[in-house]
């Protein structure tokens, strides 16, 4: 008899949470220190995006077209982190609330 799946928002895949959920339970892995890892990648992958915006704007590229395009791979970049980072808050919630059940 299977547990029932637990509703999840549209906006989490359950490819990730369920990943999410297996990196939690197995490998011991504690919520903080993946969220700051996670947090600590977005600002690198930003500052370089923005500074080779920045970089290629100053060596005298068109200042629109450049930032149009740092602006766009930027806002992807960052909806596929906060995808990624609302996903392991989803396997954390789920993980909680099991375990909550369980005792």
């Amino acid at each position: 008899m299977n547990a029932p799946q637990p509703t999840r928002p549209w906006y989490c895949r359950d490819r990730f949470v369920d990943e999410y959920k297996s990196t939690l339970r197995e490998d011991d892995e504690k919520l903080p220190m993946l969220k700051t890892l996670k947090i600590l990648r977005a600002i690198i992958v930003n500052v370089g995006i923005f500074g080779i915006g920045a970089y290629a704007m100053y060596r005298g590229g068109d200042p629109t077209l450049l930032a149009v395009s740092t602006l766009a791979v930027a806002g992807a970049y960052n909806g596929l982190e906060l995808g990624d980072y609302l996903a392991l808050v989803q396997a954390y919630n789920e993980i909680q609330t099991e375990s909550d059940t369980d005792d």
